[in-house]
């Protein structure tokens, strides 16, 4: 009878340290996943803030615009000249 509950112990002291072998494994998966995640999320943070917003390139596209708006009008104004000197040429 001793020795059977030697045995017990034994086995119950073999599932235990399998479960925590297990479990210690499955935590050190999940902190691994969760701080590649977190370490994403900071490099994805640090480039969100670089990233030009809406109002910063309206600010820059306003020079372009009023120079295109010169060559336009330019270009309507002289455009019933254009034929005239063609046929100067």
């Amino acid at each position: 009878m001793k020795r059977e509950v030697n045995n017990l112990e034994k086995v119950n002291d073999l599932v235990v340290w399998i479960f925590g072998v297990l479990l210690a494994g499955v935590s050190w998966v999940f902190a691994r996943l969760f701080k590649s995640v977190d370490e994403a999320h900071i490099r994805i943070d640090r480039i969100e803030s670089q990233v030009v917003d809406r109002k910063y390139l309206e600010s820059q596209m306003s020079p372009i615009r009023q120079d295109l708006n010169m060559i336009l009008k330019h270009l309507l104004e002289h455009r019933g000249t254009e034929g005239q000197d063609k046929l100067k040429n």
